[in-house]
């Protein structure tokens, strides 16, 4: 410390130190304001990256639900068997033809809660679900249904029919000969969605449909209300806490635990329509907790300086700035955390792979930043005769075969490469820094390697692939474009084969 000499008589010295001493409290309180400030900061970032985490997961599960029953669409459109049965005059026969199968789907997916044949004009053929109900009018009650027989176009959404609330996805149905028979449904319910959320995420889920929307059901049940929502699910915990239904987010501290709750998805009709909302709940107690720790910490850290202050000045900054660091070390965490949460919205659940969400953003960008002299080349590639395998060893033994395929690709690439499951049985690779003819040939390894492998259940199967060079004048729509008209060649061709 460097002494002055001080004149016992003289206040100098006082103005002295107390400027010095404003300076410090100056400093000190404008760093404890941006702390504050990023500890507020962090507390948003994690509502925002629950709700978009939920968000991206939730419409990747809607994707596969489509996914795996407009398979079955195709499957049973091209079963004369069943086509020639779906008339109300066929309805006993039609119950028999497609029980056991029925019964399988609903021991393999518990909340599949609809399964529903309806003809042209809108009137109920069979129910699977409810056998015993059938020949009903559903023009006035179901506009899915109107609108699907109108212009013979799929839709999905939720809607609540004569038996419940549920997820819809409702085709039209033709038969091999195109002629067409009606209306195809399958519905599952909510908490096929919920089930997963809460495990993927931690949380617990409650959904709010709007008490107007519930007026088709036939047994109408005491669901509480909640505004102009009934309460159609929630978990116990809910009971027990004052939700304000009209904050989008909110904390709610109960018997010494704290809790976020979030509505993170509005729940859609088939034609927009919001008729439902998904509020989820997460236990923030340990989060809140260091939130507070790390606030209070900070503030009496600045009080404690600004009175030891002019006695310890160096240490009490050189202490303070510890503090900050441990705070961003802890920032660092989080931001971390998100990273995880992020990746888990743009990977597919079954083969882990990316999703067509993470290839569009990568297509959109890479063609921004392409740079001649690094080449990116995409590789596109599905099974041959996919719905054969599916159709011989079911559904179960083809997801094992995307898996399996899924991790033979990804050990026959570079690290950095990344491979995509566009959807389906169809895949992508994003060769990064490889031109045409090197991707070519990594193309014809592939699909030799793939030929030659005898799979589980002692299946054999090729692959067919297109393989694209990316151009600075592209774009995404272009080389989608590119890709699927080549795949298409070499499905014409014979197969097996590699199209660039």
């Amino acid at each position: 410390m460097i002494k002055a000499r001080v004149n016992p008589n003289s206040g100098w010295h006082w103005v002295y130190y107390w400027a010095i001493a404003l300076i410090g409290a100056g400093a000190l309180c404008f760093q404890l304001y941006v702390g504050v400030e990023q500890t507020e900061k962090r507390f948003d970032q994690k509502i925002q990256t629950l709700s978009e985490g939920v968000r991206g997961s939730f419409y990747d599960m809607e994707r596969h639900l489509k996914e795996s029953y407009n398979f079955l669409l195709l499957h049973y459109g091209q079963n004369p068997q069943l086509t020639e049965l779906v008339h109300p005059q066929n309805r006993q026969a039609l119950y028999d033809f497609l029980k056991p199968e029925y019964d399988a789907m609903r021991q393999l997916q518990p909340n599949l809660f609809v399964m529903h044949f309806i003809d042209p004009n809108n009137v109920t053929i069979l129910r699977m679900h409810r056998p015993e109900f059938a020949g009903d009018d559903l023009t006035e009650v179901r506009p899915i249904v109107a609108a699907v027989n109108q212009n013979r176009k799929q839709a999905s959404g939720f809607e609540t029919g004569r038996n419940g609330f549920a997820y819809r996805i409702t085709s039209p149905l033709f038969d091999a000969d195109k002629h067409y028979l009606g209306v195809l449904e399958f519905g599952v319910r909510p908490e096929y969605f919920i089930h997963r959320l809460n495990h993927q995420f931690a949380i617990k889920s409650q959904v709010l449909v709007k008490s107007e929307k519930l007026q088709p059901l036939e047994h109408k049940a005491t669901y509480p209300i909640v505004g102009d929502y009934s309460v159609v699910y929630t978990d116990p915990i809910f009971n027990h806490l004052p939700v304000d239904e009209n904050k989008v987010s909110q904390l709610i501290h109960r018997h010494d635990r704290t809790y976020l709750v979030v509505t993170g998805v509005h729940l859609g009709s088939f034609d927009g329509e919001p008729v439902a909302k998904f509020q989820m709940l997460e236990d923030i107690t340990d989060f809140y907790q260091t939130h507070l720790r790390n606030l209070w910490g900070q503030i009496i850290l600045g009080g404690s300086a600004l009175l030891v202050f002019l006695v310890l000045l160096y240490l009490i900054l050189r202490s303070y700035s510890r503090r900050l660091v441990a705070t961003l070390n802890e920032i660092d965490v989080l931001q971390h955390k998100n990273k995880v949460i992020k990746h888990a919205s743009e990977v597919d659940e079954l083969t882990k792979a990316y999703n067509r969400r993470y290839f569009n953003k990568q297509l959109y960008w890479l063609i921004q930043q392409l740079d001649r002299r690094e080449p990116v080349s995409i590789l596109f590639y599905d099974i041959d005769h996919f719905k054969k395998i599916n159709d011989t060893h079911g559904h179960l033994v083809g997801d094992e075969i995307l898996k399996g395929l899924t991790r033979f690709v990804r050990n026959h690439i570079r690290s950095d490469d990344d491979l995509i499951r566009w959807g389906g049985e169809e895949f992508a690779v994003i060769l990064r820094k490889v031109g045409l003819r090197e991707a070519v040939e990594k193309a014809e390894a592939l699909r030799l390697g793939v030929e030659q492998i005898t799979w589980t259940h002692d299946i054999k199967f090729t692959i067919s692939i297109s393989v694209v060079q990316l151009h600075a004048q592209d774009t995404p729509k272009d080389v989608q474009g590119q890709l699927d008209k080549l795949l298409y060649q070499a499905k014409q061709s014979g197969r097996n084969r590699v199209e660039h």
